[in-house]
């Protein structure tokens, strides 16, 4: 380990994200981090990216790591740690790495019940893979990388580092990073692999589900799917891990899932689940599988395993590496399998058809139709410098349903629920692969939570298209008090003010559009200039999901 000579405790925080590969670091300047804040300005490899608001840092970073680097938050004590809270929580329940470094007051004033005091550890340890408090600047690099290597492996997530303000301040002499290293993923057991082989042989009507543990390996999961003769489906929102071209893709799971779907892991005698944790959408609270089928499942978090569902073979693998295995000990399927496979794939093909005849009933009251807008999204789907961004709108389910992802690794979407992700999270792929445009569909709820920080994206250079599905109401509640509740709406509508008009006051790219065949040119237009971008997609208040849909019940 080489050594620096007088660094204070906050040049060696910037020293170890540079040493662990974490390039961009994003945040709300408060006083227990203006230490830091300069360390970076002095540093030449970490940039540091000021943001509106702490929630959306932590969403940056969120976007980050799923570009395949380490998304990293820097927020100060007290309030600016509460507000990241919703980031660092659904990270958590998506398995998301992420770091967030909290300024905490001095360790010579701390349980006085100093300004903005509260405790981070005992904050943030249940939504959490490691929370951490360092109280000494020479442990820096060892807590601190520590923790980076912590929401890196197995089962990825974020993890907290409480920094006081003398710690930081501090300076000490003849200490610096370790240098960087990675524990391997777990390969699967010989012996496991060869028993979940002879179950998946002797089954009938096997499926293959994918979960977000399995993704970024999209050819050994089709791979797989056709050495076992089985349809693959992946769980709710990572509908982006294989090619929906794959003859062996059937469609995703969860709220908005379609019959032949949800029928194949209904009939299924042998479900072989990768990287999958049968969450509560996926499986319609929990109805999925039969129970007498045949469960292989692998995870590389034990935990998970026969949490839900009790396997017959579980194995605690990294989910590519298993697959692999499989694949090679499996027989060549019977035809039947593969004929089965085939009828299902047309029925799959004829329900997920953009001119399906249950999309007749569809009436957008004459606003912009949902069905027109995924058909102005489809070619941005098949170009690979695009990458498409789901939020958590109502318009949602007419992704899932209806837009074909011809390409892996081109979608990404949220599953923990939290509304504002969109914005955020995209401008956190965008600075992970700039290569990629970022086209973020979101609903007007959620673009409002946090369309201040499309200054940051204008200041910042960070050209992220937002498609707003604006209806002026919060519809997925709107829908449940239509259903549940006797039309008795309150608190759902509102009014928006001018969302292009809003864009271009910041120095953006905005356009308005209220008719159908005005969607397709405006996106052109965002697409062929370099600001960020917003297209206010007019829709009547009381239009929302595909027709013969209807939202879960609440419990």
């Amino acid at each position: 380990m080489s050594t620096v000579t007088g660094s204070t405790g906050a040049d060696l925080v910037v020293a170890c994200l540079a040493a662990e590969g974490v390039d961009v670091v994003a945040g709300v300047p408060g006083t227990t981090v203006m230490d830091v804040i300069d360390a970076i300005a002095r540093h030449d490899r970490v940039r540091y990216l000021a943001t509106r608001h702490e929630q959306v840092a932590g969403f940056l970073a969120d976007g980050l790591s799923r570009g395949g680097g380490l998304g990293a938050c820097l927020v100060s004590r007290g309030p600016g740690a509460a507000n990241a809270a919703i980031a660092v929580q659904n990270a958590y329940d998506e398995s998301v790495p992420m770091l967030l470094l909290v300024g905490q007051v001095a360790d010579r004033i701390v349980e006085r019940r100093a300004f903005e005091e509260a405790d981070v550890v005992a904050t943030f340890r249940p939504m959490s893979k490691w929370a951490v408090e360092v109280r000494r600047a020479d442990r820096i690099p060892e807590l601190l990388q520590r923790a980076v290597r912590t929401a890196v492996t197995g089962r990825p997530g974020p993890v907290v580092v409480s920094l006081p303000l003398d710690v930081l301040q501090d300076t000490v002499e003849g200490v610096a990073p370790a240098r960087r290293w990675r524990a391997r993923p777990p390969a699967p057991d010989a012996e496991g692999v060869a028993a979940a082989a002879a179950v998946i042989a002797e089954a009938a009507r096997p499926l293959v589900i994918v979960g977000g543990g399995a993704a970024g390996a999209p050819g050994v999961l089709t791979a797989l799917a056709d050495r076992a003769g089985a349809p693959l489906v992946t769980t709710w929102l990572r509908q982006g891990a294989v090619s929906h071209d794959h003859p062996a893709y059937l469609g995703s799971l969860g709220y908005g899932v379609h019959d032949v779907t949800w029928r194949a892991a209904a009939e299924a005698d042998v479900v072989v689940a990768l990287g999958c944790r049968f969450s509560e959408f996926s499986t319609r609270r929990w109805t999925l599988l039969a129970e007498d089928v045949r469960l292989v499942h692998v995870d590389v978090d034990p935990v998970e395993l026969g949490r839900v569902y009790v396997p017959e073979i579980g194995l605690v693998a990294d989910a590519a590496a298993a697959a692999t295995a499989l694949t090679a000990a499996l027989p060549a399927p019977p035809a039947e399998r593969l004929d089965r496979r085939k009828r299902l794939r047309v029925e799959y093909e004829e329900a997920s058809s953009p001119d399906s005849p249950v999309l007749d009933a569809d009436d957008p009251r004459g606003g912009v139709s949902s069905r027109a807008a995924v058909a102005a999204l489809q070619p941005l789907a098949e170009r690979d410098d695009v990458r498409l961004v789901q939020d958590a709108p109502s318009f949602g389910p007419w992704t899932h349903r209806y837009l074909r992802l011809p390409g892996p690794g081109r979608f990404s979407g949220s599953a923990g629920g939290a509304m504002a992700w969109g914005l955020p999270a995209a401008m956190g792929l965008t600075l992970a692969d700039p290569a990629r445009r970022a086209v973020c569909v979101s609903g007007d709820g959620s673009f409002w939570m946090v369309a201040q920080d499309l200054e940051t994206c204008v200041r910042e250079g960070i050209p992220v298209v937002n498609v707003v599905m604006n209806n002026n109401a919060y519809g997925n509640t709107r829908d449940r008090q239509r259903l549940a509740h006797e039309e008795r709406y309150l608190g759902v509508f509102y009014g928006n003010a001018d969302l292009a008009a809003f864009a271009r006051s910041l120095g953006g790219f905005g356009v308005r559009v209220e008719r159908d065949e005005e969607l397709a040119p405006a996106l052109r237009a965002a697409l062929d200039q370099d600001l960020p971008a917003v297209i206010d997609v007019i829709q009547d208040p009381m239009y929302g999901l595909p027709p013969g849909l209807v939202p879960p019940a609440s419990r």
